[in-house]
Formats: structure tokens, sequence, C-alpha cells
């Protein structure tokens, strides 16, 4: 049985997307590694959609967006460039970027690349892209964790952290103490996003008791860098992207710690911290000592889920 290391110093990044510009967000993607491994971190985690940046546009034919004529194989020249600084400072990159399928279709997804210190790792398509991405990216259908020195880290993107907690479950029952969340989420005049981010991020640790590293875009949506005003007012107009990113898990004094960085932090740049992964405990997942097994049942869940399958509103999707 192999014995995983405890003590990793996180990094995660309130990141500016430049709508568009991959050449300046890929620039400043690695001047970020760059400055994070030099600060002493293990792993440094990206928003979602930070290389290319994240909104549609609306009135473009499906081939002419942006995310589909910059869309990139996995291992690519964007990916490539990374995987030379994760090689060069010993480090762990996930970044969010438009994934072109490697199948020789025309298919695109949203999706986080992951690279480290022995290159490029591969890559997480999302599994429930959200409102307008589905303009342009196909759903992902498979999970995806790498392996590391501190045991495998999952991940999922925005969406399927806030809404699909079984993404999350999977990577706890499978041995993830850790959890990567890619993200691309602001204001709304739906909901308060700081308590659908928070809120969301902090069930994650409540019923998986592991660690979440979420990264957040931050500034102006889909405007020219020299065009937007002061962020104060971008945000008060619903029009950005609202930073908060952050390094949350298990505590000793409170039942859910954020670690570092802030729900309120709007400024660029990042925040490390450093965590004790034997904090995760994952006690659902493992051996009840009344019972003697975990008090997740995923024979239950596969039950349930066979017979939604078999009703006429779901097998119509299947």
């Amino acid at each position: 049985m192999r014995i995983y290391e405890d003590i990793m110093n996180v990094a995660v990044v309130n990141f500016r997307q430049v709508w568009g510009n991959k050449e300046s967000n890929l620039a400043r993607i690695k001047g970020y590694i760059r400055a994070a491994a030099r600060a002493g971190a293990d792993l440094v985690v990206f928003p979602e959609m930070a290389l290319n940046g994240y909104d549609d546009e609306s009135d473009t034919e499906k081939e002419q967006k942006m995310q589909i004529r910059q869309a990139e194989l996995i291992p690519g020249p964007s990916t490539n460039a990374v995987a030379e600084l994760t090689v060069e400072y010993g480090i762990y990159a996930v970044f969010g970027m438009a994934e072109l399928d490697g199948d020789g279709s025309d298919k695109v997804y949203n999706t986080a690349a992951v690279c480290g210190p022995q290159g490029v790792i591969g890559s997480y398509k999302k599994i429930h892209p959200a409102l307008a991405e589905q303009c342009w990216c196909e759903r992902g259908s498979e999970p995806f964790a790498f392996e590391t020195p501190w045991g495998p880290v999952g991940i999922g993107i925005c969406y399927d952290t806030y809404n699909f907690h079984e993404l999350m479950r999977y990577y706890a029952a499978s041995g993830c103490r850790l959890y990567l969340n890619p993200t691309a989420i602001g204001p709304s005049a739906r909901h308060d996003w700081r308590d659908y981010y928070l809120g969301g991020l902090k069930q994650g640790v409540n019923a998986c008791e592991i660690f979440i590293a979420s990264s957040n875009l931050i500034g102006n949506n889909m405007v020219d860098e020299d065009e937007g005003g002061s962020l104060g007012n971008i945000m008060e107009a619903g029009l950005g992207f609202g930073g908060g990113s952050m390094i949350l898990g298990p505590g000793l004094s409170e039942k859910i710690h954020i670690y570092g960085g802030d729900v309120d932090a709007l400024d660029e740049g990042f925040f490390m911290a450093t965590i004790d992964l034997t904090l995760a405990s994952r006690r659902n997942f493992k051996l009840d000592p009344v019972k003697g097994c975990p008090d997740y049942r995923p024979d239950i869940y596969k039950k349930l889920n066979e017979r939604l399958l078999e009703t006429a509103y779901w097998k119509q999707f299947s």
C-alpha cells in the first residue's frame, strides 16, 4: 500500500482573463506558476476557461465562436508551454481552456488541463456545462483524478461542484483528499452568488470531509481590457466575475475552515495555504465502527439510478 505525504502547499488564483487573447492569458498563467512555485506552492489552480475567456458570443454562429476557433488538443501548444514550467519547477498546475477532441472530430470541451513535474498529465472535460456554455461545448462523460505524492486529486468545474455533488462524492469515495474547482462565477440577478458559491463549497467539505481548492475569474466579462471601468462599477452592474478564490477544508476548532483566500477577495493575485491532509477524514466512506461497513452506500444509489433510467422520462436520455 502506497504511503502518501500529508502536508501540502496549495495556491489558487484570482485570475483576470482577457477575453479571446490566448497569448496574453497564457503569458500570465505562466507568470503566476513561476510566482507560486517560488513562494513554495506544490500545486496551483487557475479558473475555468482562464486560457481563452469564458463568455459566449450569442450572436455568432457556433463554428465561428472564439472558443471553437481557439480550441487545442491536449497535449498541444498551450499545455506543452505550461508543462515546460511545471517540469522545471516540480509543480502541478491546473487551468481552464477550450479543448479540441482528440478523436478527429470537431467536438470542443470546457476543460481543466493538468500539467505536473512529469509534463502534460491529461484533462477533465466538464460533465455539466451550464447555460450558454452549451452553445459551443460538448458534455464530458468521465471523471478525472491525477496521482500526486499527496494522493489522487479530483477535479470538477463550477456547475459540477455546486449542483451535482455526486462527482465530488465519487472522488472522495475513491480516495481523494483534495478536490479542485476551477470556476467562473459572479453577480446574478437571480441569486446572491456568494451564498451559492460559498454554500456549495462548504457543503462539499461537510459531506465529503475533504479539502477543496477553488479558483475564480476576476474582472470583466467579454470586454476588451482597455474598455472596462472600475471593478466596483463592473461588479455593481453584474458584468464581472467575483473572485473569491479560496482553499477550505475540515478544521480542528471548526467543522469547515477557510485556510486561504476569502469570498470577498476582489483583487487579482494568488492565495496560498499549507494544508494537513490528515484532517481529510473522508469519514462517510470508511468503516463505521458500529456497523462494520461505510455509511456511504453506492449499491443503493446504483439501484435508485437504475430505477430512474427505466422511467419514460429518463429513458429518452439514456
